[in-house]
């Protein structure tokens, strides 16, 4: 049996020499430059390891590159170099350009989960504007790939959140984010993956009856690297993931001198 092949292929590349005076990069999805990167490149410049980079044609004569942009920063460096092997397409506005790059990129181990969020929200990928919403109803963001201090309420977990989202639902992400930013909002690390997970499965799980006022007073007065070191000891001993024996330790805590009203961790699904 043949394997399936793809008959949209788009319109022909031009394979050309461009001037890196007139190559600029779109900071809407691109990642950031390495400038250590740049420098290995630099000291190991050689034209028969330059890969040609790939960019994408503008009405004013520039060109953005979505493919390469640290070897077109190598290249700019370079007192002898001028211009850089091209691969040029066309393509219509900045949308598309951050589709190709994706394109290009969605399988490279190199490029992050908070690159290809940004790509994707710039090109208009629906899973990624769902995390997105889900996020900015908490008070909360991605983290940008440049420039962006982190903080409590910036997260770079964009994978758990998707998960989390397709397991437990929106609104118990929702609920989830706001309930951590408000219990550590001092902790550039409260919204880790596993507490993001951990903590949506309880509010899924327990959506009739749980206090999300009672949850972020619990865990306030936790610090959340020893709760997660509680949860690991747990684990350990009685084994099964993280995820679980985090939301096990919420649950014990949360329980704690309550007679009425006390919450479960439910199912995973």
């Amino acid at each position: 049996m043949s394997e399936a092949v793809s008959t949209n292929l788009g319109e022909e590349p031009v394979l050309m020499w461009v001037q890196v005076d007139k190559i600029r990069v779109d900071h809407n999805y691109q990642r950031e430059i390495k400038p250590n990167r740049v420098s290995q490149i630099l000291r190991d410049f050689t034209w028969a390891h330059f890969q040609p980079v790939m960019l994408a044609e503008q009405a004013d004569g520039t060109y953005t590159v979505f493919d390469g942009q640290h070897r077109v920063a190598a290249a700019r460096a370079h007192p002898r170099i001028d211009r850089v092997p091209a691969s040029v397409v066309r393509v219509e506005g900045s949308k598309n350009e951050a589709d190709a790059f994706l394109g290009v990129n969605i399988n490279r181990t190199a490029v992050t989960t908070v690159e290809k969020f940004w790509a994707g929200i710039e090109a208009g990928n629906a899973d990624m504007i769902r995390i997105k919403t889900a996020l900015e109803k908490a008070g909360c963001e991605v983290i940008q790939a440049t420039g962006v201090r982190p903080a409590a309420n910036r997260t770079a977990a964009v994978s758990a959140v998707q998960r989390a989202i397709r397991t437990y639902g929106d609104a118990a992400v929702v609920s989830a984010c706001k309930t951590l930013v408000a219990a550590w909002p001092k902790d550039a690390g409260a919204l880790h993956a596993i507490m993001i997970q951990a903590l949506a499965r309880l509010y899924r799980n327990n959506r009739k009856h749980i206090d999300e006022a009672r949850m972020v007073s619990k865990l306030t007065a936790k610090d959340r690297k020893i709760l997660t070191a509680d949860a690991e000891t747990l684990r350990k001993i009685g084994g099964g993931d993280a995820t679980a024996s985090v939301a096990k330790v919420l649950v014990e805590i949360y329980n704690k001198s309550l007679q009425m009203g006390q919450i479960q961790i439910g199912a995973n699904r």
